[in-house]
């Protein structure tokens, strides 16, 4: 964003991105753009270009572009969460892992967290895609695994409880 001159358009686009981004939850919570795109390209079409007018208002418009902006990229989140909802698209923002005995994860963008444990409960355990990278770094079995998936890949663990009843050295 472009330095601007006058303490009136910055709280215009401090307030706009704050009511833009609060809007957004709604639909980043539960589906991707991808998903939006396949069930209504013109939608999609429309959307993007609407954040490319907000963005652009924030960069250098007025007051006035900012507000009008803005409040149609509000409007527009309403229109593809209703278009979303009225497709009966399921949610595509996360990814669900159950363990075989019982542990549930999600792993996704922060938006989905209050999503996943509406459906799946509190229980479930939020992952970032960057912290399951880093969990998979600090254990040298987690890093075997991660490298016969590399030279194989679509290789699937079969049952963590086979990990567990190896000997520590066999998956070292």
């Amino acid at each position: 964003m472009a330095i601007r001159g006058h303490n009136d358009d910055l709280a215009a686009c401090v307030e706009w991105q704050g009511r833009v981004s609060q809007a957004a939850l709604a639909f980043e919570a539960r589906w991707t753009e991808a998903s939006l795109r396949r069930i209504d390209p013109a939608l999609h079409a429309r959307f993007r270009r609407q954040r490319e007018l907000f963005d652009a208002a924030l960069d250098g418009g007025s007051i006035g572009d900012i507000t009008r902006h803005g409040a149609a990229m509000e409007r527009g989140y309403v229109a593809v969460v209703a278009a979303m909802e009225a497709a009966s698209v399921p949610d595509d923002a996360y990814q669900i892992g159950r363990g075989p005995k019982g542990l549930t994860v999600a792993i996704g963008p922060k938006p989905c967290c209050s999503r996943v444990q509406e459906l799946y409960g509190a229980d479930v355990q939020w992952f970032l895609p960057d912290e399951v990278a880093t969990i998979i770094e600090m254990d040298a079995r987690f890093k075997a695994i991660a490298e016969v998936k590399r030279r194989f890949p679509g290789t699937e663990i079969a049952s963590v409880r086979d990990l567990e009843d190896r000997p520590r050295e066999a998956a070292e």
